[in-house]
């Protein structure tokens, strides 16, 4: 089984999206961020800062693109 971010939909994450692992594309800090947030708020908070690649020390796929990322993952409706 392949983990996707239940925040971003990226994948392949190098971890599974639990037990305080973070997503290397958007940097949720899973069973800590999504505590007191919903995967949707959480999302769009992303959204709303510029959708930006987290992690310094793993860099995006050459031809990453986020809104594409959703959209590949059902969520074409977000900005």
């Amino acid at each position: 089984m392949i983990d996707r971010c239940p925040v971003c939909r990226y994948e392949p994450l190098p971890w599974p999206a639990a037990d305080h692992n973070i997503c290397i594309c958007c940097g949720t800090e899973f069973d800590f961020d999504d505590f007191d947030f919903t995967h949707e708020q959480l999302r769009e908070r992303w959204l709303l800062n510029g959708a930006p690649w987290f992690s310094q020390e793993h860099q995006p796929p050459r031809d990453w693109d986020p809104l594409r990322q959703l959209g590949v993952a059902g969520l074409a409706g977000h900005r």
